[in-house]
């Protein structure tokens, strides 16, 4: 990231950190268990395809609910980070015409409100891998890195597809298709192996299936990440952080025109 950006951000982090809580409550307001929601809803969602691939439609793939698990929590970080921020900018209108402050922390308060979601999800799937045996390795030690490198690839799609859709109120609902293709093309119920040889090499070509291959790596299957996935994430998220401020700043000074 460029200093200016997180200079900026540095110094309306208060603000950050208001829009995250707001994100937070707005998505369980009236709820009677209120935040536990924030862990009852993974933990449930853990429980339900354990119990599944268990029991019920067992896959030929080792320690599958795992295997699903470890690609299912980032593509949800993802798919509702871009859900909710591509439409933030024109939700947040009459506070963007009312006072000035950098628009990007609305995108960015977004993904952090997810990132907490994700990290909870994370802590929670820490449990269903002790109980399937999988305990901690050294290999975990790169958790953090993948989380921060997939949080910045998030956010230039966040800023990217916000900005996009403060101009062109088309833009959600092709988000929509793209997200629901976009699932399909990365192996999250299928193992890479299972794509025929001719059409595996296009699958690198796709971020969330590099993520997701290494925090299979890291957390299943307990190997230390492979360095040509990490210079993958590397360049993914940072193609992606300068595509979307780039997109972001061309047009953030029409936003209070077009909103």
């Amino acid at each position: 990231m460029n200093f200016r950006f997180i200079n900026e951000m540095y110094k309306y982090q208060q603000l950050i950190i208001c829009l995250a809580l707001k994100e937070i409550k707005i998505r369980y307001k009236s709820a009677l268990l209120g935040w536990f929601w924030s862990v009852l809803n993974p933990l449930l969602l853990m429980s339900i395809f354990y119990f599944i691939f268990t029991f019920i439609f067992r896959m030929d793939i080792e320690k599958f609910p795992l295997f699903l698990l470890c690609a299912l929590l980032p593509w949800f970080f993802f798919s509702f980070s871009i859900g909710n921020a591509t439409t933030a900018i024109v939700d947040n209108a009459s506070l963007i015409k009312k006072t000035y402050f950098p628009y990007e922390v609305i995108p960015l308060s977004i993904v952090l409100a997810n990132l907490l979601n994700f990290l909870i999800s994370l802590v929670l799937l820490f449990g269903f891998l002790i109980c399937f045996n999988v305990y901690p390795a050294g290999s975990w030690i790169w958790l953090p890195v993948i989380v921060v490198l997939q949080s910045i690839f998030v956010l230039g799609a966040c800023l990217g597809f916000s900005a996009l859709h403060a101009v062109f109120r088309d833009v959600r609902y092709g988000v929509d298709l793209l997200m629901l293709v976009w699932f399909y093309a990365t192996p999250i119920f299928y193992p890479l192996s299972y794509v025929p040889e001719n059409f595996r090499g296009l699958f690198y070509f796709n971020p969330l299936s590099v993520f997701i291959s290494l925090y299979r790596d890291i957390l299943l299957y307990q190997k230390y990440p492979d360095t040509a996935l990490i210079c993958a994430a590397f360049l993914a998220s940072g193609v992606s952080y300068m595509l979307g401020i780039f997109v972001f700043m061309r047009y953030k000074k029409v936003f209070a025109d077009v909103t």
